[in-house]
């Protein structure tokens, strides 16, 4: 009796375990997904038999059943992961917004560089124009340029970037300031081209470019002697010169300068020495304005057109005394009748 009784008790046990089973199985999801199998299985049944040439019994017969068996897959499936499945998927497409893709500053899968990417020569470009406003206070020293890091959000210790230290700084502004004449420049030869400016003359265009390049230098004047001093150190010379005769080069170009001999030699180095003697007297001029500046480079301006002018005036008058010795060689000759035939 005792052994019925437990028997009676177990079967109990597994009824209710069975109704448990069956009735988490039977989740909302999981009857929606099997009634809408199960439904499109009935629809593709009617169709195939309201066009039977469409498709043969086997064919129908075989979707259906595999209709049924995706049914039965579904409803065996974990009701947690199809349920958190398909929310997400119905969030998604209630959405329309797809998943943000990894996107690297540096650089992406085809290899090319993001926007935002910066170099470390962009970079230290940055770092070097930030640096310039602090060389009043701290003259051109490698303080100036930790300033200039700390105000872009940089640590001081960036300077170890630059191994010329100071050097840097002063070739990046003597670089800075080249491009801004021949920009300067290039747009002043623009407005002749398209006629809304008059040409000047070459002693007016000289004088008013170096007078414009000098200028740069007023915001800085009281520490430039220091910058020259960095600039004719040995290991800065090769650079201070390159820079400089860009400078002198793209002077004459826009002038208008085109020549290939030795003239194209000879004005730039008579426009380098007008250049460096009239920064050297804007050291220590103290007139209004640099008044006295101006005036020497107007002096040093003309002296040039004026070598230039009796350099043509001696070419000139040289090749009219070999002409006249010639003539009166030739007249001498038919006089003694040394030119006679015989």
């Amino acid at each position: 009796m005792a052994a019925l009784l437990r028997g009676l008790q177990a079967g109990r046990a597994l009824r209710s375990l069975g109704s448990v089973v069956v009735q988490r199985a039977a989740s909302p999801q999981c009857t929606s997904i099997r009634r809408g199998i199960h439904r499109a299985a009935l629809l593709r049944v009617h169709d195939d038999i309201k066009n039977p040439s469409s498709a043969s019994p086997s064919a129908t017969q075989h979707e259906a059943g595999a209709a049924y068996s995706a049914q039965d897959t579904s409803a065996s499936a974990d009701p947690g992961t199809s349920t958190s499945t398909h929310e997400a998927s119905a969030g998604d497409t209630a959405t329309g917004q797809e998943e943000p893709q990894v996107n690297s500053s540096y650089q992406d899968q085809s290899g090319e560089q993001n926007e935002d990417y910066e170099t470390e020569e962009q970079l230290a470009q940055r770092i070097l124009a930030a640096a310039l406003d602090f060389v009043p206070q701290h003259g051109w020293s490698v303080e100036a340029i930790a300033a200039g890091a700390e105000t872009l959000g940089l640590s001081s210790a960036t300077t170890g970037m630059f191994n010329n230290g100071a050097g840097d700084l002063v070739l990046h502004f003597v670089a800075e300031c080249n491009a801004q004449l021949t920009e300067i420049l290039a747009e002043q030869h623009k407005q002749v081209q398209l006629g809304q400016a008059e040409s000047k003359k070459t002693a007016e265009f000289l004088r008013d470019a170096v007078e414009t390049r000098l200028r740069m230098l007023i915001p800085y004047i009281d520490t430039w002697p220091q910058a020259m001093s960095i600039l004719i150190l040995p290991h800065n010379i090769p650079h201070s010169l390159k820079h400089l005769s860009t400078l002198m080069d793209d002077i004459w170009y826009y002038a208008g300068d085109r020549s290939t001999d030795m003239n194209w030699y000879t004005k730039r180095a008579a426009l380098t020495g007008i250049y460096n003697t009239t920064e050297l007297v804007m050291l220590q001029d103290s007139s209004p304005d640099f008044e006295d500046t101006w005036n020497f480079l107007d002096n040093r301006i003309q002296d040039v057109v004026n070598m230039a002018n009796t350099a043509k005036q001696v070419q000139s008058t040289g090749e009219a005394v070999a002409q006249g010795i010639m003539g009166a060689a030739v007249t001498l000759k038919n006089m003694t009748g040394l030119n006679q035939r015989r």
